[in-house]
């Protein structure tokens, strides 16, 4: 069986995270690992190409809140819960994932930036198999959490740029309220 991971941070899942990463690395093979980075504060660490990741305004939704958003927009998205699981993915830490992921699973990246440029260094350094299922410039991405991020705090368009079951979730976990009170104690 061909066994692949993605991962990510997810925070929040989007419909670039979806289409165009988990979908298209599901295509390659048989059962797919969708890997949580940043699954808790004792496995994040900043990292000098991309130091806002690990502020708490970039996070606002824990692990079982991802977990559960990932799992209903796969099964949204046609999967059968036997084609994937979802796993912490402690990217930090890179020398534990070997006690998370099987060592024969192909990782699929995406590249837009220093930061997935390190990442996928990382993987290699650690005998981990890796496969870059495209690399673009940061200016052609079209969708970020930090825009969904952004368009929610703002009362922007944001539904349309998540699966449809991700929206019931954000409203269910009052994303707008946190994402609010996160950005006032950070002042």
């Amino acid at each position: 069986m061909r066994i692949g991971i993605v991962h990510g941070r997810f925070q929040p899942l989007h419909l670039g995270h979806l289409n165009d990463y988990i979908l298209k690395a599901k295509e390659k093979c048989d059962f797919i690992i969708i890997g949580i980075t940043n699954p808790d504060p004792t496995h994040t660490l900043p990292d000098e190409s991309n130091l806002s990741r690990t502020r708490p305004e970039n996070n606002p939704l824990n692990y079982y809140e991802r977990l559960v958003i990932l799992q209903d927009a796969m099964i949204e998205a046609g999967l059968k819960q036997n084609k994937f699981t979802i796993i912490p993915f402690p990217i930090n830490f890179p020398q534990l994932l070997k006690y998370y992921t099987p060592e024969d699973a192909t990782h699929y990246l995406t590249v837009f930036d220093e930061w997935g440029d390190n990442k996928t260094n990382v993987l290699k350094r650690y005998g981990l198999k890796t496969s870059i299922l495209f690399k673009k410039d940061i200016s052609e991405k079209d969708i970020s959490s930090t825009l969904v991020r952004e368009l929610i705090v703002k009362n922007g368009n944001w539904k349309e740029l998540v699966p449809k079951s991700t929206i019931k979730c954000l409203e269910n976990y009052n994303i707008k309220e946190r994402l609010l009170k996160i950005r006032q104690q950070a002042k």
